[in-house]
């Protein structure tokens, strides 16, 4: 009978080796959730303070929008005009970090996904 106690344990080594299995599950996120809840213009306005309070320039946010989970991070994108696009990492204990887009493949991090820029409209004559 050790064949069958080896073949189970095989077995159940196997199991715990599983990728899908190792897979760690979401952690909760209230902060993120919160954001997600408000209205645009508040989730805006939040997105800013978050830049502003980085050390990094945003007249205005035009477009923000949850974009993915990152490790135990939720990753948040906004276009502030003059400023640039941003990333907004929220951690589940509220800490949050502030990246520049551009600057997020030279430090691994997952790419922005932005809608096109608006163009600029020219003011008419008067």
């Amino acid at each position: 009978m050790p064949a069958p106690r080896l073949l189970l344990a095989a077995l159940i080594a196997a199991t715990m080796a599983s990728p899908v299995l190792a897979q760690p599950k979401p952690q909760a996120n209230p902060y993120s959730d919160r954001l997600a809840a408000l209205t645009d213009l508040q989730r805006n306005a939040a997105l800013r303070r978050a830049v502003l309070d980085s050390g990094q320039y945003c007249k205005r946010v035009e477009w923000s929008a949850k974009q993915q989970t990152y490790k135990n991070l939720v990753m948040w994108t906004a276009r502030c005009n003059p400023g640039g696009d941003k990333a907004v990492f929220i951690g589940p204990d509220g800490s949050v970090q502030v990246r520049p887009c551009k600057d997020l493949a030279q430090l691994k991090l997952p790419q922005c996904r932005m809608p096109p820029a608006k163009p600029a409209t020219a003011a008419k004559p008067k």
